[in-house]
């Protein structure tokens, strides 16, 4: 399978420095294997709310950040895409990817998740909910 549902095209050059997946061809998602961040959601709520509202972002709508978490709980292979409130896609620039991008990057708590006994990679997403680039909520 080339393409998976979910799946978000690459936007620039914004990779995490060293970050590889353990298992390149073999990349679950995060409900298949119960992926998690210590304290759930909520500590991730807590640890982002404060990185906004971005200097130059200014849109209205929902952006969607979608990352791998490997075996090892590091995250990388990051992913952006963002709708506005009549679902058109917004293009952001790379400084707001890399502000964000770094914010994600510094959660880490990361639980991954695992087959049997094994932690595997996985996909992860949280999303934005953005008003005139303020953070209304995460999810």
């Amino acid at each position: 399978m080339e393409k998976q549902v979910g799946d978000i095209p690459v936007k620039g050059n914004l990779e995490a420095e060293g970050f590889s997946p353990c298992y390149e061809h073999s990349i679950y998602q995060y409900y298949q294997i119960n992926t998690d961040y210590v304290g759930g959601k909520r500590a991730i709520k807590s640890k982002l709310k404060d990185k906004f509202p971005i200097s130059t972002l200014s849109e209205s709508g929902l952006l969607t950040i979608r990352f791998v978490v490997n075996c090892m709980g590091e995250t990388g292979l990051y992913r952006s895409k963002m709708i506005d409130t009549y679902l058109q896609e917004i293009d952001l620039s790379e400084k707001d990817l890399t502000q964000i991008y770094s914010a994600i990057s510094a959660l880490d708590k990361w639980q991954p998740g695992s087959v049997g006994d094994n932690p595997e990679d996985s996909y992860y997403q949280i999303s934005f909910k953005l008003v005139n680039g303020s953070l209304i909520d995460i999810f």
